[in-house]
């Protein structure tokens, strides 16, 4: 969509204008930086057996038209005392001019990749884990990778792969590859570096998970449990075409979601418009995201 249209929703405006931007907040002891990749555009089919009327109907009063999607790509940059760990990776250069802000983001907030000691991957999708390469160089030639187990085996077992999944086995493999002798493997509940705990959050992926930075107000990075909040916030069973496992999905976006608002701390995510610092409350017969001032 051109940059000067004034059709646009509020909320897909910003998301559309955002790559490359950095924003941060503080989280205890720790400086969490959101970092734009870019946007992806999408149409309502990518929400499987989804109503279009509905759907606008759902999302409209939350600034987004579900005739015309876009959805933020975002990582995040964690920082504590001599250390700075990245979310994910965003896409990289392998998909178009929408994506592959990272590193300006990244330099937007003062880092360059050679500053990161560890890479916390939620999953190894091509808009978290193509970032990850250049080639067969790594981007980020210092850090330790950190994957899950559960999410190293999926894709260790190409057979078991369906079509869709096995279009992402490349970007995958090459992101194992580029870091072959510093990758670890941890196992959801593990704290993976100091003050940061892996979650298991299955369903979009086998091995996909969340990161919670502890501390008395505590948040959690959520990767792909939710992709457009205007619509799965109120409707937390509308699932994401490239969900391995929908039923998991949809009980892992339930049950964190009444976690979150039953709890009270901080969220963001993968997808989640930018900067996407929020808190999750209880709206009738499901949830409403609100984001909050990272100041």
């Amino acid at each position: 969509m051109p940059a000067d249209n004034t059709t646009e929703a509020p909320v897909t405006a910003g998301i559309r204008r955002s790559a490359g931007r950095s924003v941060t907040a503080t989280v205890g002891d720790f400086r969490v930086t959101a970092l734009c990749d870019g946007h992806v555009d999408f149409d309502i089919s990518r929400f499987v057996g989804v109503d279009p009327d509905e759907a606008k109907t759902v999302a409209e009063p939350h600034g987004v038209d579900a005739g015309d999607l876009a959805v933020s790509v975002n990582a995040f940059a964690i920082e504590a005392p001599g250390k700075l760990y990245l979310v994910d990776a965003g896409n990289g250069s392998i998909r178009g001019p929408g994506l592959g802000h990272l590193i300006t983001a990244l330099a937007d907030a003062g880092h360059r990749p050679e500053d990161v000691d560890a890479m916390l991957m939620t999953h190894m999708h091509g808009d978290h884990a193509a970032g990850l390469y250049e080639g067969e160089r790594s981007v980020f030639p210092n850090a330790e990778l950190i994957v899950s187990e559960t999410e190293r085996a999926f894709w260790d077992a190409p057979e078991k792969l369906d079509d869709l999944q096995r279009s992402q086995l490349e970007i995958a493999h090459r992101g194992f590859d580029t870091h072959a002798g510093r990758t670890t493997l941890a196992n959801a509940g593990a704290e993976v570096v100091p003050g940061i705990t892996m979650v298991a959050l299955p369903g979009h992926t086998p091995g996909h998970v969340g990161f919670r930075i502890d501390g008395p107000d505590p948040m959690l990075i959520w990767g792909d449990v939710v992709h457009v909040p205007a619509m799965q916030m109120a409707r937390p069973e509308w699932y994401f075409r490239f969900d391995v496992d929908p039923d998991t999905a949809i009980d892992t976006r339930r049950r964190i979601l009444d976690e979150a608002a039953t709890e009270g701390y901080l969220v963001t995510g993968a997808h989640v418009p930018f900067p996407g610092f929020a808190r999750v409350e209880r709206h009738g017969g499901g949830f409403a995201y609100h984001p909050v001032d990272p100041g």
